[in-house]
């Protein structure tokens, strides 16, 4: 039974061995492997820019009508002002509201649209789908759902918290 376990001993130890070497012996051909599941193919980043572009022309008419809809309502106030009828308070707290309301909406807007054009900028230098904080590629799925995303959700929980 020595014997036997001794045989099996210098068996493992063998190809422990040879695997060790063949490790050895093959080059890497770079310094760190992308994860699996990041969007480095040409095909990923083309369907990805595609979204890119149809969320940025969506944003821009949101905008837009986001900043019509402001000019009218400072049109329709000049002309009460110019009108010898008072408005009501509640009518004017409600347009205040309204107003006040779609100028948050539009930053919120310009924000957004500013993270997608950074994302097609991205795209444009070849960088895009790699994690801003930690080089590493951000996974597909997240993409996918985000595709405007600039870290990965390791770095993204990092920073919320």
């Amino acid at each position: 039974m020595a014997a036997r376990t001794a045989v099996k001993t210098r068996t493992a130890v063998k190809t422990r061995n040879k695997k060790t070497e063949k490790a050895r012996v093959r080059p890497r051909t770079s310094p760190r492997r992308a994860p699996r599941g990041g969007a480095k193919s040409a095909k990923d980043v083309a369907k990805f820019r595609g979204l890119l572009l149809i969320e940025r022309s969506r944003l821009e008419a949101e905008l837009h009508e986001i900043e019509s809809r402001t000019a009218r309502i400072s049109d329709s106030e000049r002309a009460s002002d110019l009108s010898g009828y008072d408005d009501h308070p509640a009518d004017i707290a409600s347009e205040t509201f309204e107003r006040e309301k779609d100028l948050a909406i539009g930053e919120s807007v310009e924000s957004l649209l500013n993270q997608v054009i950074t994302a097609l900028e991205k795209v444009d230098r070849g960088t895009y789908g790699v994690c801003d904080a930690c080089g590493k590629t951000i996974k597909k799925a997240r993409l996918q759902a985000l595709p405007f995303a600039t870290l990965c959700l390791t770095c993204q929980d990092r920073m919320e918290r």
